[in-house]
Parts: C-alpha cells; sequence; structure tokens
C-alpha cells in the first residue's frame, strides 16, 4: 500500500506540472518581456502568472514547437503512475523521451523556412538542424531525425516496429493477391464472350479442370489414362463409373501422349496457339449433352463452388496490448515476474510468449492459469512450452473469433500442398498458417470429440477436399454412417465403392471385404514386382515374366486408392466388438502399402471404443473439445483436450511429434457439399460393386451367393489345371477380375476349393466334377 500511495502522489505531481506547462504555452504572448519587444505590455496576458510567462518563454525560446511535447510527456507519466503502471528501467525511457524532444525541434526546424527556423525549433533545433544540413543536407538531415524519432519510441514504449512492418507486408500481399484475382477473373469473362471450338472435338489438347491459379500451387491436376485393351483395375472392370461417351478419335491421341505425365500440370508458352485455360462452369452446374467430359476429361470441380472468405478480424492492436499487461499484472500480484516478448495472433486462439525473471519455476505460472483466465475474462487458457525459446507459450481465446473456410486453404499458396498424394484441409494453426497433410503419410487418421465440437464438419471438409484434387479413377471412398444423416450427402458421387453404409452389421462385413481386397492387392504387387502402390500405379508397362505367362489380363493398369470413412466407430464397437477391432487392426497395420486408408470418428473416446489396440496403429490423431482430462489423455495421451473452446478448436497431434498442435478447424457448409456433390454427380453416375452388396446381404440374412451359370465350367477348369486361383479363371473363361473372385467365393463356400492362404495357392478339396453336381442335385 506505501508504494501505491507514493505512486499516486507523484502522479498527481506530474498532472500539476503538465497542466500548468501546457496552459502557459497556450497562453504564450511575446509582449510579455521587456527583452522580448520595445513595448512590453504593462500587465501578463498569460493566464498562469509571471512564473508562466517565463516558462512558456523559456520553452519556445529553447525548443519551439517541440516544446509542447514537454506537458504531454509530463501527463502520460502521471497517468503511469495513478494506473500503477510504472516502467521498471526509467533510465531508458527518460532517454528515449529526451532524444524525442531533441529530434522533434532538430525535424521542425529542417522542415521550417529560413526566417522561421529558430521559431519552429528554438535555439537548440535551429543549432541541430544548422550542423545536419551542413554536414547531410536537408534531405540526410530528415532521414537521421527520423530514425532518431524511431529509436525514441522504442525506448519510451513497448511498441515494436516489426509487427507493424509485418502486418504492413502482409496487407500489401493480400490486396496484390485480390488484385491479381480480379484481372484473372475480368479476363475468364472477357475469354466466355469468345466464341470458342467445342472441348470434345479440339483434337491436340485434353481440357485441364478448371483450377485458378492459387489452387495450381496448392493441388495437382491431374487427368486420366485410357485403359488399354480391356485391361483395368477390378473397380474400372465392373463398371464403377459409368460416364457418357463422345470423345473423337483425333482426341484418343492424346490421352496417349498425356499418359506419363499424370501429376501436376506444367503450362509452357506456346507461340502460335491458343490458351489451354478454360473458364469456369459456375453459372449453370448441370452439362449439357453435348459438354459432358469422359473418363479421361474428368474436370475436378472448380474452386468457385466454395463460399467465399470473409475478411479476418484480427484482434486490434489495443486488445493484444491490453491482455499483455493483464497478464503480467496478474503475474505480479502473486510475486511472479514475467515480460511479455511476443505475440502470435491466429483466427480463434492468440499466444503470448511470456519470458520469466531468474529463479522462477514454470510450475508456479502453470498452477495460475484459472486465475489468469479470470483477470482475462476468458473461459479458458493453455500453457505449452515454446520450442526452441526459454519462454512459455499461452493461449487465450480470442474475443472475436475469425471462421476459416475451405476455400482459403485450397487457395492458400502453400508449395508443399502440390506434392501431397491426399492432402488433408484440416484447418490453420495458432499463427494463421494453412494446416494441411498428407493423408498417405499418416497413414490413417483418429478424429474424437463431443456433440458439436465440429468432428462431422472436420470430416466434410476432408472429403470435400480431396474430391477438388482426386478423380474417381485415383481415389475411391467406403462410408459408414450409423447416425444415417451425416454422410448421406454422398450418396451416388462416382467415387463411392458401395452406398453410404448405415446398418452396424453390413458394416463389420464391409470391413471384412476390405481386408480381403488388402489381401488381393498384395497379391497383384507380388505378381508384378511391386512393394507399393506408388510404384505400380507408375511402372510404365508389365514385366517380362509377366508377358510370357500370359497373365498380363490380371494385373490392372492401375489402383486407385481407397479411404474408409466411419462417422461413428462407438456404434460399430458395441454391436460387434470382436470383428470391427479385428478388421481394423488388420487395416491398420497393413493396408498402407496397398492404397487403403481409414478416417476414424466418435464422439465417445473412452477406452472400450478407442483401445490401445487400435489406438497404436493411429498416430495421427484429431482431438476437438472432450468431456474429460480422462478422455485427453485416452486421444492425445495428454490432457489439453478438455480446456478446448469448442466450435472448430482442436489439437492436431502429427505421426512422430511428441506435442499437439492447436488449430482452428475448415468450416464448410451443406449448401457447399449439396454444390460439389452435384457437379461431381453430373459428370457420372456410380456403380457399385456388386462384391460389396453381396457380402453385405450374407451377412444381414445369411444368405448363401447364387450360383453363376459358368459355376460347373469353372470348377471344372480348376479341376483340370489344379490351379485354384483368379487369375486361371480369368485367362480359360476370358472373364473380369470381379466375376471370377465372386465364382472363387462360391468355390469356397461349397467346399471346392480351401480358404487363400497368403502368397501360396488355394488348396483344392475334391477330386471330381462329379462331387460338385452330385451335391447339387441333392440339395
Amino acid at each position: 500500500m506505501k508504494r501505491e500511495r507514493i505512486n499516486e502522489a507523484l502522479g498527481v505531481v506530474f498532472l500539476l506540472l503538465g497542466l500548468f506547462a501546457f496552459v502557459s504555452l497556450l497562453s504564450f504572448h511575446p509582449s510579455d518581456y521587456s527583452f522580448y519587444t520595445s513595448h512590453p505590455n504593462q500587465s501578463y496576458r498569460n493566464v498562469t502568472g509571471i512564473l508562466g510567462a517565463y516558462l512558456a518563454y523559456g520553452l519556445n525560446f529553447t525548443f519551439g514547437w517541440s516544446a509542447y511535447n514537454i506537458p504531454l510527456l509530463f501527463l502520460f507519466w502521471a497517468v503511469c503512475f495513478f494506473f500503477q503502471k510504472v516502467p521498471h528501467r526509467k533510465w531508458m525511457e527518460f532517454v528515449g523521451i529526451a532524444i524525442s524532444i531533441v529530434a522533434v525541434a532538430g525535424l521542425s526546424s529542417l522542415l521550417a523556412r529560413s526566417e522561421g527556423k529558430v521559431k519552429a525549433g528554438g535555439v537548440f533545433g535551429y543549432f541541430i538542424a544548422w550542423n545536419l544540413e551542413t554536414y547531410f543536407g536537408v534531405v540526410g538531415g530528415v532521414i537521421i531525425t527520423i530514425s532518431c524519432l524511431a529509436l525514441a519510441l522504442l525506448l519510451a514504449t513497448d511498441f515494436l516496429l516489426y509487427p507493424l512492418l509485418e502486418r504492413f507486408l502482409t496487407s500489401v500481399k493480400n490486396l496484390t493477391l485480390k488484385i491479381h484475382s480480379l484481372l484473372l477473373s475480368g479476363l475468364s469473362l472477357v475469354r466466355s464472350q469468345r466464341p470458342t471450338e467445342s472441348r470434345i472435338d479440339r483434337p491436340k489438347a485434353l481440357l485441364s479442370p478448371f483450377i485458378p491459379p492459387k489452387v495450381k500451387k496448392y493441388g495437382r491436376t491431374e487427368t486420366f489414362r485410357e485403359e488399354r485393351k480391356g485391361r483395368s483395375s477390378p473397380f474400372m472392370s465392373s463398371g464403377v463409373v459409368s460416364l457418357p461417351q463422345g470423345v473423337s478419335t483425333a482426341g484418343e491421341g492424346a490421352v496417349e501422349e498425356s499418359e506419363s505425365k499424370i501429376g501436376i500440370q506444367k503450362t509452357k508458352e506456346r507461340a502460335g496457339k491458343e490458351s489451354e485455360w478454360v473458364e469456369p462452369q459456375v453459372r449453370d452446374i448441370s452439362l449439357r449433352p453435348d459438354e459432358q467430359i469422359s473418363v479421361g476429361d474428368y474436370e475436378l470441380p472448380p474452386v468457385t463452388l466454395l463460399r467465399e472468405a470473409p475478411v479476418d478480424l484480427v484482434p486490434a492492436d489495443e486488445d493484444l496490448h491490453r491482455n499483455s499487461q493483464v497478464l503480467e499484472e496478474t503475474l505480479r500480484d502473486f510475486g511472479i515476474e514475467v515480460k511479455v516478448v511476443e505475440v502470435e495472433q491466429g483466427p480463434v486462439i492468440t499466444r503470448y510468449e511470456l519470458l520469466p525473471a531468474p529463479g522462477v519455476k514454470v510450475n508456479r505460472i502453470v498452477s495460475l492459469g484459472d486465475d489468469l483466465a479470470l483477470a482475462l475474462k476468458t473461459p479458458s487458457v493453455r500453457f505449452l512450452p515454446v520450442p526452441g525459446k526459454s519462454a512459455i507459450g499461452i493461449e487465450v481465446p480470442n474475443s472475436n473469433a475469425t471462421t476459416v473456410f475451405l476455400k482459403e486453404l485450397i487457395q492458400s499458396p502453400a508449395d508443399r500442398t502440390k506434392d501431397l498424394t491426399l492432402p488433408l484441409m484440416l484447418g490453420k494453426d495458432t499463427s494463421g498458417k494453412p494446416l494441411v497433410s498428407d493423408l498417405t503419410e499418416m497413414p490413417h487418421l483418429l478424429i474424437a470429440g463431443v456433440t458439436g465440437s465440429g468432428k462431422t464438419i472436420c470430416l466434410n471438409s476432408i472429403i470435400a477436399g480431396l474430391l477438388f484434387t482426386k478423380s474417381p479413377e485415383q481415389l475411391r471412398f467406403i462410408m459408414v454412417d450409423p447416425k444415417m444423416v451425416e454422410l448421406s450427402l454422398y450418396s451416388g458421387i462416382p467415387h463411392m465403392l458401395a452406398p453410404v453404409v448405415t446398418d452396424v452389421r453390413k458394416a463389420a462385413a464391409t470391413l471384412n471385404w476390405l481386408v480381403n481386397e488388402m489381401e488381393q492387392r498384395y497379391r497383384i504387387f507380388a505378381r508384378a514386382g511391386t512393394r507399393h502402390i506408388q510404384a505400380f500405379n507408375e511402372r510404365k508397362c508389365a514385366t517380362k515374366e509377366e508377358d510370357n505367362s500370359g497373365t498380363e489380363e490380371d494385373i490392372p493398369r492401375r489402383l486407385p486408392y481407397i479411404v474408409l470413412v466411419i462417422d461413428e466407430l462407438a456404434d460399430l464397437m458395441l454391436v460387434s466388438r470382436d470383428k470391427v477391432e479385428n478388421a481394423i487392426t488388420r487395416l491398420a497395420q497393413l493396408s498402407r502399402a496397398v492404397g487403403i486408408h481409414l478416417i476414424l470418428a466418435t464422439q465417445r473416446p473412452s477406452v472400450d471404443v478407442i483401445t490401445g489396440v487400435i489406438k497404436a496403429n493411429f498416430p495421427a490423431r484429431i482431438s476437438f473439445k472432450v468431456a474429460s482430462k480422462v478422455d485427453s489423455r485416452t486421444v492425445l495421451d495428454m490432457n489439453g483436450a478438455d480446456q478446448l473452446i469448442g466450435k472448430g478448436d482442436m489439437l492436431f497431434l502429427e505421426p512422430g511429434e511428441g506435442k499437439p498442435i492447436r488449430g482452428q478447424g475448415t468450416f464448410i457448409t451443406d449448401e457447399e457439399i449439396e454444390a460439389i456433390v452435384q457437379f461431381v454427380k453430373n459428370q457420372g453416375r456410380a456403380q457399385y460393386l456388386p462384391e460389396i452388396a453381396a457380402t453385405m446381404e450374407t451377412a444381414v440374412g445369411g444368405r448363401i451367393l447364387e450360383k453363376d451359370e459358368l459355376y460347373h465350367e469353372a470348377v471344372q477348369v480348376i479341376l483340370e489345371t489344379r490351379q485354384a486361383s483368379v487369375s486361371v479363371l480369368q485367362r480359360r473363361l476370358k472373364l473380369g477380375y470381379g466375376r471370377a473372385a465372386r465364382i472363387m467365393d462360391m468355390m469356397e463356400q461349397e467346399g471346392v476349393v480351401g480358404p487363400p492362404q497368403g502368397s501360396k495357392p488355394r488348396e483344392i478339396l475334391i477330386d471330381r466334377i462329379e462331387q460338385v453336381t452330385g451335391s447339387s442335385a441333392e440339395s
């Protein structure tokens, strides 16, 4: 209390001095002094009397216009003492004040006319200006005085120039990007008015998907390859995507030429040729019959389908400065001296870096988290170490949160994104940088959070981001939605291998089918001599051994990635825990190399849902707000998720990282999802794999698979060749992979052949065809 009283007394003194000096300068009159004029006033006109008159004369004569800084500085110090905000290093502030007075006086004299130099800066300013002008010239003197003013500002206050400069450069960059986008939009509008030739009849260049330049920096523009002579993947052979035909033969050569150019589309200058720019089809999403695009010309959705991101509502500098002072003063009240050395703004969270005084324990600061949240008027605060610095980071929610839209991430100029195989648009971190990761590197993702925390919106953003960057030939989805309403919007898109699964019993059968597909892919890779899906898809041609043996039809040219999305894992674990857990564990352990990836989400992250076996195979995890610290430790193996504020606030744990990254999840509306789905559907309808439907029907009703009309002929082929494999049936009976695999499953049900044994051939369990026909007759 004694220190507070002394500060208030000093505040009163500085207030009186500041007001007295300010009033005396305002009422300054030159005729008050006999040595200043030949006809002095008989009585002083200065309202502060003779003392004020002489004080005003001395200040004006010495410092000129800069004399008005002196009473303002007195008032500033009075405010500091009244509010108990006295700087600790007072000599630094005094030096800054002195430099500012000198710099203003010299600058005033430099900028004034010849006859007014003494009046502008006083004799002191005139002396400084005369020396600067003599040795450096007027321009050099102005530069020096302005630099001194900046130095005085740094010494006298806590103001930092770097954040101001950084914000200025960011504003200039954003303005340049907006102007660039407007110019490109205008250019595309002008070109859309010109008569252009039909896309289908263009002979030498297939159309590339419309993506603005920013999107081309962000994701790949990939094209399809034509399947040669009936050689296709298991999914293509069954006609999963049925798109209208109509590409002229002149365009086929372009497909062959672009066959080895899947990846980033390179734009080159071509003299004498028309531009390859394709205007966006946003006026009418539905395509006319003559505008339908074939498989080799699949068009990715344009970014114009997404909602425009509003202007960021970043916290004002006053709010950041106020929060910094509140942090320092609150900790000082508890006897802890800290200094806020850096502030990092994000869309929803702002991180303040605190530098503790020597001898201060970190645990003392962390234990005061509730008190700091109360002082900052926020629900909660979160502490975390700052890598590479001897400071403590404290994350504080912003008073005005900024929504992160998917369009921002797609248009983000992140050069790393274009190299990602399956980019996941997750959101932004606390510094406002995009959070974009590759699913193939994770290789599986676990998402948890209570109802309303942003879990389902995160799933929709991930799916929509993949639809924006991948075609049906490159990526397929299997979606399990026990809630029946969350993922139903995606039914019917050509990327789906099966309808959205809503029955839990069918979900377990779907997982088993996916396990069999994984094993089948490994057998294909073994015959092709490759180890993972990327090398398999990039191989130029079949190996010599394949050609000699005549098994080229058994090995597809390309295989798509498969992403399994489960919206609520808890429902599956409650109904068929053993089957689901075993299937998920096998897929998580083995499916990365064959291009199968899992995304699991649950709102009940308890140990009976996220078991240790499942969590061990999901190193990449996202946790939104959870109900308790126990749930946070279940998901992330650490506390923190229970202190999130909800509405997209998340912690993202990357594989191999010990600490999670805090960020704000991407937001996408139902209208945007419907527009994307409609655009994709208009390019072709989905024809689901019958194998998955048959597996689900068998799991629900216990129905035996109906025998194929070529079943007995296939059994005869197996008995004659003594080789029980799908490839033998394909070659001998001229069947596709899907039908041959179904017949092999029927044989396994009938006891003709044994189950698959990895790389070894199946065991043949009968010797004569009569054993099959006889059993059929009896049934």
